[in-house]
């Protein structure tokens, strides 16, 4: 048994330090890749006056739950942005990214007198609503995204970016909120499930 135990132990050992070499070239690699100049480029190109935003890649997933009877389905959906922020205004440009190649559609904007409610989260989440305040997404912008599988096709970090995203946020929460009257978040969201 003992014998069995140690193999057990040095394969688990071997994984761990070729999934921590694999994460760390990544990272690196990550850091000034290819693609964040080009999430870069088409916050440039596609967003007016692209120049004076911050660039970061942003992404969005949606879980559905479905079947019948004792079967339960999950279905997730993902998406992915060039995000350009500055205070108050916000433009998400939907990327689809395949085989390394990374085209873009036209982009979504939010400004601040659109919005209705908005949460800002630790970490880099942040949900708007509109001004229903029925929500409309969450958008995820996070220092480390690495290619891990086919849902997680880039090697992007952005640590500056995402730390300029998590204080753009939170400004954007104060002065939304405060321009409609929200001063508490809970007891708004459960006001608008109520009234849906």
């Amino acid at each position: 048994m003992t014998n069995y135990v140690i193999i057990g132990v040095v394969a688990v050992v071997i994984l761990f330090i070729i999934v921590y070499v694999k994460m760390t070239i990544d990272e690196k690699i990550g850091a000034n890749s290819e693609e964040k100049q080009r999430i870069k480029d088409i916050v440039k190109r596609a967003v007016p006056g692209g120049e004076s935003y911050t660039a970061a890649y942003g992404t969005r997933e949606e879980l559905t739950l479905g079947g019948g009877g004792r079967t339960v389905t999950t279905t997730t959906k993902y998406w992915y942005y060039a995000v350009a922020f500055k205070p108050g205004d916000l433009y998400l440009v939907p990327l689809a990214i395949e085989g390394g190649d990374i085209s873009y559609g036209e982009y979504l904007h939010y400004g601040k007198n659109d919005l209705g409610m908005v949460e800002a989260k630790n970490n880099g989440v942040l949900t708007l609503y509109d001004k229903d305040r029925k929500e409309l997404f969450t958008l995820f912008v996070v220092e480390s995204n690495t290619k891990d599988d086919k849902y997680h096709p880039v090697n992007i970090q952005q640590k500056e970016e995402a730390e300029a995203f998590a204080q753009f946020s939170r400004a954007l929460m104060e002065e939304v909120n405060a321009a409609n009257g929200v001063t508490d978040l809970k007891a708004a969201k459960k006001e608008a499930r109520k009234n849906s």
